[in-house]
């Protein structure tokens, strides 16, 4: 019987520590060429065309941050 209620005891524990984690997620770092396609993207939002088609085609980096950067400048994207 004392087994039993230590177990019970143990796992309850357990249960009430693993509530105490943090949920916080780690920063995400980006690199330099995704800030460059960034700004990239961000200027051709705005009206001017910019992009770097070698670093486009060869850095995931760069694509991406070039597509961020045109989604979050276009002004058609954050009309109410």
């Amino acid at each position: 019987m004392k087994k039993a209620t230590l177990l019970t005891c143990i796992t309850s524990l357990v249960f009430l520590v693993s509530g105490c984690g943090s949920t916080t997620a780690a920063p995400i770092i980006k690199s330099p060429n995704y800030h460059l396609g960034e700004q990239d993207g961000c200027a051709t939002a705005k009206g001017t065309y910019s992009k770097d088609s070698t670093l486009f085609q060869n850095d995931s980096d760069y694509e991406k941050g070039w597509f961020a950067g045109r989604r979050n400048c276009n002004p058609a994207f954050h009309r109410k």
